[in-house]
């Protein structure tokens, strides 16, 4: 069998004999290398080429007004089995988005020292997040999580020429959104 100088790897032998490297030092060398461009590929944002990251402003938009399309559609289908309430529209808008409560560990101290002129007291608290994970992978421990609160709400129904109607259909929507009758607004609908 003939070897031609182009297939026997010659440019690759002279350059790893010029460097003083061996083969088996370049076959270790080139895996380092490809193992270090994949984790630079995996550490790029969002995974796919060309594909849009939402910021977390607009993360928390877009699950906001979720919250709100559910709440609401929620809200009118109850709303609309009162009797006499008939086809009912509801709007609602919120203060803010969810609001997560992290867990703490901490430890508090109170001493009490008499002064000439009277008692005087003193509190520290020392306190200090939960945390998991290691490294950059490192999160809060989420105890519980704060649902928006309800700003006020709209309320449109056949039936709300009827002040007994109107009545029955505020008093659910302050029961089902635990608001007070200030916040919520029941007219007909036209």
């Amino acid at each position: 069998m003939k070897r031609t100088e182009g297939t026997d790897g010659g440019g690759l032998a002279r350059l790893l004999a010029r460097l003083k490297i061996s083969k088996w030092q370049a076959i270790v060398i080139g895996a380092g290398l490809l193992g270090i461009l994949l984790l630079c590929l995996s550490a790029v944002p969002g995974g796919k080429s060309g594909a849009k990251t939402e910021t977390g402003a607009e993360a928390i938009r877009v699950d906001l007004t979720d919250y709100e399309e559910q709440l609401e559609r929620r809200l009118a289908e109850i709303l609309s089995a009162v009797e006499g309430a008939g086809e009912t529209r509801v709007m609602l808008t919120l203060d803010c988005g969810s609001e997560p409560i992290y867990a703490t560990q901490g430890k508090s101290d109170q001493s009490a020292a008499a002064d000439p002129d009277g008692s005087q007291e003193s509190f520290r608290t020392e306190k200090e997040y939960v945390i998991l994970g290691t490294g950059g992978g490192e999160k809060g421990l989420i105890l519980k999580t704060l649902e928006p609160k309800v700003r006020g709400v709209a309320i449109l129904c056949k039936g709300a020429d009827s002040i007994i109607v109107r009545q029955s259909v505020m008093e659910t929507a302050k029961a089902v959104l635990g608001v007070g009758a200030s916040k919520i607004s029941v007219s007909k609908l036209a």
